[in-house]
């Protein structure tokens, strides 16, 4: 099941949520909405499902128009952050109630929504389990059971909202693994919503990345890691450094420091460069930004140093193999081994904290 967005704004009052944003989904592919708080990608989700309708703009699924039709009549399951569990209903009874509730002409008998429960419940591994309630769960298997539930009523379209939200890391983490596998194996077209890049990046075969209601970039993973559209792209997918530099001459100039190897691809002026922390090398007095160090701690089997400059209020994080890493109070010389330059007007993900 393929999905389109074409032209879609919604307001709250005199809040834009999205603004004229175009997407597509194709059929069987997980995409990522990825972004911070507020910007559009949880309504945009809502939008598909039909639990919210868009002031302009049109929805289709397989080329077909249902922008005006209700949640009922789209075939979507969705999967809550909070799991939604009814408390006294049995994890077998959860699972099946969708099936329960169907329309009398289109809902299965007690022996096919009996057959087709335990085959979910076999399938997120949690048979054992039907004759419990979710308070006897973990969080995890709560967010399965969910999971379950969603896909009884057999959708052509998953869509999760920051699904795994309310748990740990640990389980967050296996989860994803698992979700992952169980996409694939279904053969659904998923859309998964998260303000969590790692979740993102290891999930998904594209990435949209949203802010203040709009698109900034829809890629692969490592092209957003890699090749960020813009500022807050680069700024909010992964960590980074920035500098405020000049561009001029066919340079690039931070307090009188060139910076090698950054060919300008913007017009002469004023320009943000940004680079990652593993993308710099300590080099020779004259020849880097100068900086202080502040602090030096051991990460993934380098240092992290934390270096500050004159005239920038947050510091540089910069990862320094241990038999190069500096102590704390060095003075420094940094310069950038790979880097990406934009406009100086172009927000960035910090302005939004």
């Amino acid at each position: 099941m393929s999905i389109t967005l074409s032209g879609i704004t919604k307001r709250f009052g005199d809040f834009t949520a999205l603004d004229n944003v175009s997407l597509e989904a194709r059929p069987g592919e997980f995409l990522a909405l990825l972004g911070p708080s507020g910007s559009g990608k949880t309504t945009l989700l809502r939008i598909m499902a039909g639990l919210d309708f868009p002031d302009t703009g049109s929805v289709s699924f397989n080329g077909s128009d249902i922008t005006d039709r209700p949640v009922a009549d789209r075939a979507v399951g969705f999967v809550f952050q909070h799991y939604a569990l009814f408390r006294h209903m049995t994890v077998a009874g959860n699972v099946g109630f969708g099936l329960s509730v169907k329309p009398r002409r289109e809902r299965p008998t007690k022996e096919e929504i009996r057959r087709r429960v335990d085959d979910l419940l076999e399938l997120v591994q949690l048979k054992h389990l039907g004759g419990r309630y979710p308070s006897q769960l973990s969080g995890g298997q709560r967010q399965r059971v969910a999971l379950a539930r969603a896909l009884a009523v057999e959708p052509r379209i998953l869509l999760l909202d920051e699904p795994f939200g309310a748990l740990d890391a640990k389980v967050r983490k296996d989860l994803r693994r698992w979700l992952r596998e169980l996409h694939e194996r279904m053969g659904l077209t998923s859309i998964f919503v998260t303000h969590d890049q790692e979740e993102a990046l290891e999930l998904a075969d594209r990435v949209v990345v949203m802010d203040h209601g709009k698109i900034e970039q829809v890629a692969v993973p490592v092209d957003v890691y890699d090749k960020p559209a813009s500022a807050f792209v680069f700024d909010f997918v992964g960590e980074s450094n920035r500098l405020p530099v000049t561009v001029g001459n066919g340079r690039i100039v931070f307090d009188n420091v060139a910076i090698e190897g950054a060919a300008p691809d913007i017009a002469e002026g004023a320009g943000q460069l940004f680079f990652r922390p593993h993308d710099a090398r300590l080099t020779q007095e004259g020849a880097g930004v100068p900086a202080t160090v502040s602090s030096a701690r051991p990460r993934n089997g380098a240092v992290r140093i934390e270096a500050q400059v004159a005239g920038l209020e947050l510091p540089l994080e910069l990862d320094i193999p241990s038999d190069q890493a500096p102590s704390t109070g060095s003075a420094i010389f940094v310069q950038p081994t790979r880097a990406k330059l934009f406009p100086a007007g172009q927000t960035i993900a910090s302005d939004q904290v």
